[in-house]
């Protein structure tokens, strides 16, 4: 149990970084593709379809990050001096919810990747999967860390 633990700290530091340097690439290709667009009157074909594919892989890849620090929107349509019995039950639905979404995003992720690996992206010649393989990848963080937060509870449940 402490190996899987500790894989998932080191992949969830590894997903971190790597959105940092996601979002770095996606503003450097779009200024530099700007830049070249209305400076020399000449631009770089793929730039936008690689944009494209690098906020899809930050958005999932963030999402994960979301699932695991609580950083998802929260709804509080209920009083939040509701009895900790209820507030318990509440994380728990909102666990099995996200599990749920984690599950939706493995299992239909990769069946749009393999149906999407055919197709090409126009620009850069890439398998059009390439976008959409980050689905089940950052499904199994959020599924890890919502069994865990089942199994383990939060401490402050407005964390």
């Amino acid at each position: 149990m402490h190996r899987i633990v500790k894989f998932f700290e080191l992949f969830h530091r590894f997903i971190v970084s790597l959105a940092k340097v996601l979002l770095v690439a996606m503003v450097l290709i779009i200024s530099v593709n700007v830049f070249m667009r209305y400076a020399l009157n000449s631009g770089l074909r793929w730039s936008e379809e690689i944009a494209l594919v690098l906020v899809v892989w930050f958005t999932f890849i963030s999402m994960a990050m979301g699932v695991k620090n609580h950083l998802h929107i929260h709804m509080n349509l209920l009083p939040s001096n509701l009895p900790p019995a209820i507030d318990k039950l509440l994380l728990k639905l909102e666990n099995l919810l996200m599990l749920g979404c984690g599950g939706v995003f493995l299992v239909y992720g990769s069946i749009l990747t393999k149906f999407t690996m055919q197709s090409i992206l126009p620009g850069t010649g890439l398998p059009a999967g390439i976008m959409y393989i980050v689905m089940p990848i950052a499904s199994i963080p959020i599924i890890y860390d919502s069994i865990r937060e089942l199994v383990t509870g939060r401490e402050d449940p407005h964390a």
